[in-house]
């Protein structure tokens, strides 16, 4: 299979593998991924008030989205994302769990969230989709106009596990680069999409590369930045859970 450029991960990408995308998922991280959307979510809801105005971002399918919901039945949950299919596959959950007046989907690219009010939403979550965003400065400082000062964003992303993780971790850096392309390309007949996903993960910066940027930004005139005041490490350090605010410079 040839290898896919850095910037294949768009929504039309994820068109192609969006039926059977929650699916793989389950399969590939042994529904661990539910407990680090769970933590995520925790975070949040420990943050803001019961009638909160949330953003999910790359929500996808809004498993996210559904769970911030679950959690925060009062709150009001704004999905975005750039793929079409993987959001009708969000509807189709969001009408089945009956809360179609809690949780709004969204087409949407981070990169401009020109039609939403500044600081607008109480906090943010984003599921491993900032990988994916070809301008990451430019889509966090449109996450961080929307959000309310002192609000909170949290973002759960994949990176390669380093050599402090020892034998666990150098197990899970082998099943990223090999079980996750091949597998993921069997399941999907999408091979090209999986080994995507998989180089997507090996070019990510480092947890405290991706940090620095975070607290580095200049963003808008009062050159605001994110505060990151957690990274938790999950899973042999192939996941981290990074919780940040908003704060102005």
């Amino acid at each position: 299979v040839d290898s896919p450029p850095s910037d294949f991960g768009s929504g039309q990408m994820f068109d192609m593998i969006a039926g059977r995308y929650d699916m793989i998922n389950r399969v590939l991280a042994m529904r661990m991924d539910v407990k680090w959307r769970i933590d995520m979510v925790e975070r949040v809801a420990q943050r803001v008030p019961e009638n909160a105005l949330l953003l999910d971002v790359a929500t996808g399918t809004a498993d996210v989205a559904l769970l911030l919901s679950q959690r925060l039945p009062k709150a009001k949950i704004l999905g975005k994302d750039p793929s079409n299919n993987m959001l009708d596959v969000g509807r189709q959950k969001v009408n089945k769990q009956n809360k179609k007046e809690k949780i709004l989907l969204e087409t949407g690219d981070a990169q401009d969230f020109s039609s939403l009010e500044t600081s607008y939403f109480d906090g943010g979550t984003m599921a491993f989709g900032i990988r994916n965003v070809p301008d990451r400065q430019k889509a966090l400082c449109e996450i961080h106009r929307v959000i309310k000062p002192n609000g909170v964003f949290c973002i759960l992303e994949f990176s390669e596990p380093d050599e402090s993780t020892g034998v666990m971790g150098f197990l899970a850096k082998l099943f990223i680069r090999h079980i996750i392309p091949t597998l993921g390309g069997i399941l999907s007949g999408k091979p090209r999409e999986y080994l995507h996903l998989q180089n997507s993960i090996k070019d990510f910066p480092s947890p405290k590369d991706f940090a620095t940027l975070m607290e580095g930004l200049n963003c808008g005139e009062n050159n605001g930045k994110f505060l990151v005041e957690e990274v938790k490490q999950m899973n042999f350090g192939s996941v981290q859970l990074y919780v940040t605010t908003p704060v102005q410079n």
